[in-house]
């Protein structure tokens, strides 16, 4: 069908004139030149304003506003970053018509992720909005956004999987607590983070797929052989081997249990590595298996150069208390869910106790037979409760270099844990519950004094709206944000719905803070959903809430200065047990 419509009277526009016209959904403008009559989009998608305003010298169109140029005759873009759309004109008896059709989703679809990816690479966020946008309007699913960004983002990662991978991994989830309208809005702010993080980084340079029989004898001893070269921080030779595993078709079941493995063998990176390794399948699972090279293989350089935190003064005593006590990892699986669990006072020795106190609350349940599940759930609410006390001066304070980060890593890496042992029930697996509980027990010297009494930090508006919650966020009101959330009365999904919006929002500038906004709100979600209708469900969401709503420190100039200073007087840091904070 022809979809050639009047536009206007050729002798309505004058020569070297212009005129706009409007037609459903599209406004076009005009503009009459001694080469004939061109018809473009008339907003500048720079900003949108009027290009029927411009003025035109031969061919070459300029928006008034801020000056960029796009040729009339074929919609390039000269000067500025975008191109705009032409239509076909024809001029029959003295009436201007044109072509308003449409192109197919097939043949503008490319030219939009080349778009996008162009964008992402200037850092151009308007750019990559209209691109996400156009592209779900024509029906493109939000995941295949999402992998156009990872496949930028992912190459160019210089140590392996970051924080512009996991925000992609989660703002492509949290879409859908939005309606159509602004469905691409997380979306957008995941490919930000990542085009900033990333932008004109040249891709890193990849070992080629080992061949895991020829080169190891066995899948099996290939299998074996990865976490020691993770161990032994021979970064190549693991991703070799990663990516050749994937390429002989290994199972997804096996090739995460091996990951796994490497993640828990130690506290790697302060708990990236099992967040990331989560992220990474979450990811997986949403854009298919196909992607796995492409998404897993940048988790083997990750794991490999990460800090074993097992190995620093911070986990000795913990560990001292570990070891002595020897237990039998296989047999505390075989256990699982035969006996009782004692929750609150677990709860209490991880948030008031002592390293000793923690570990032997641990071993003591697994031994008694407690469900796994049910010492994760415990571990969860200490979690949430250390996000409730976290001193908020002690982010904004830049003589330290511990902040709100430090410890919103602690419900991060339980919800990571947590979906480990729902994979992967074993001993593996099972290692890094230790290491959960020494987390939530250690970052306790960043509680608030006056939280640690009785029901401090346990505050309770009651509320069936969640808007308020949202509001109390926004208006950066962190206690009222956390007590609305923990009184909130009304359906749990519209509470969900509200934090999660309010992290996807502009409430943080630097992608680290965005990374983790968006992480720990996720986190919270999924942690609340896992406790279902236990006493406490809300607290995770509460203690996000918190978060998102105080006062963050997001430059680190003052603070980096400050460290200048003691390295160029050769002052180390203190090695003890304790951080010194104060």
């Amino acid at each position: 069908m022809s979809g050639w419509v009047h536009a206007a009277a050729l002798e309505d526009i004058r020569d070297g004139g212009a005129k706009s016209f409007a037609y459903l959904d599209k406004r076009i403008a005009l503009f009459r030149t001694a080469a004939g009559v061109f018809a473009c989009d008339n907003r500048c998608p720079h900003q949108g304003y009027a290009l029927v305003r411009g003025d035109v010298t031969g061919q070459m169109l300029t928006c008034a506003w801020h000056n960029w140029k796009f040729d009339l005759k074929t919609g390039a873009c000269r000067h500025g970053g975008e191109n705009i759309r032409i239509y076909p004109v024809q001029v029959r008896d003295g009436q201007v018509f044109v072509d308003v059709t449409d192109p197919s989703a097939e043949e503008i679809r490319p030219e939009l992720f080349a778009s996008l990816v162009a964008a992402m690479d200037d850092l151009d966020i308007g750019r990559m909005a209209r691109d996400a946008m156009r592209l779900q309007r024509i029906g493109t699913p939000l995941a295949d956004v999402v992998r156009e960004g990872v496949r930028y983002a992912a190459p160019r990662a210089e140590y392996g999987w970051d924080h512009s991978l996991a925000t992609l991994a989660d703002c492509l989830a949290m879409s859908e607590f939005f309606d159509e309208s602004l469905r691409a809005l997380p979306v957008i702010q995941g490919l930000a983070v990542a085009s900033e993080s990333q932008v004109r980084r040249p891709a890193r340079s990849r070992p080629d797929p080992a061949d895991p029989v020829a080169d190891y004898g066995s899948l099996a001893d290939a299998m074996a052989a990865y976490p020691v070269l993770v161990d032994e921080e021979r970064a190549d030779e693991a991703e070799a081997l990663l990516r050749g595993l994937i390429a002989a078709r290994v199972s997804p079941a096996a090739i995460r249990h091996l990951l796994l493995t490497a993640v828990t063998d130690h506290f790697l990176a302060y708990g990236h590595s099992m967040i990331f390794t989560q992220k990474a399948f979450e990811m997986l699972g949403r854009l298919g298996w196909q992607e796995a090279d492409t998404v897993l293989s940048p988790l083997a350089p990750e794991m490999t150069w990460g800090t074993r935190y097992d190995k620093l003064p911070y986990m000795r005593k913990f560990l001292r208390v570990w070891e002595a006590a020897a237990p039998d990892l296989a047999s505390l699986v075989r256990l699982d869910g035969t006996g009782t669990f004692g929750s609150a006072a677990y709860q209490r020795a991880l948030t008031d106790g002592s390293p000793q106190e923690a570990a032997a609350a641990l071993i003591g349940a697994l031994e008694g037979g407690a469900p796994v599940r049910a010492v994760i759930d415990a571990t969860s609410l200490a979690a949430s409760q250390r996000l409730a006390r976290f001193d908020i001066d002690l982010d904004l304070d830049d003589t330290n270099e511990w902040g709100w980060l430090d410890v919103t890593h602690t419900l991060t890496y339980l919800n990571a844990l947590r979906w480990a042992w729902s994979a992967d029930p074993s001993p593996q697996v099972l290692r890094g519950l230790f290491h959960a509980a020494w987390f939530v027990q250690w970052t306790g010297q960043f509680d608030h004094p006056d939280v640690r009494a009785p029901g401090g930090g346990q505050e309770r508006h009651v509320t069936e709206d969640s808007a308020q919650v949202r509001q109390a966020i926004v208006g950066r009101d962190p206690q009222a944000a956390a007590a609305l959330a923990r009184g909130y009365q009304g359906p749990r999904e519209e509470l969900e719905r509200s934090l999660i919006q309010a992290a996807a929002e502009d409430h943080s500038v630097s992608p680290i803070m965005v990374a983790h906004a968006v992480k720990t709100a996720c986190a919270a979600v999924g942690e609340s959903r896992a406790l279902g209708q236990a006493p406490g469900a809300a607290e995770p969401v509460a203690a996000a809430a918190r978060f998102l709503a105080s006062p963050k420190r997001e430059c680190f100039v003052y603070q980096s200065t400050l460290e200048a200073i003691t390295v160029l007087r050769g002052v180390p840091k203190p090695e003890s047990d304790q951080v010194r904070i104060r």
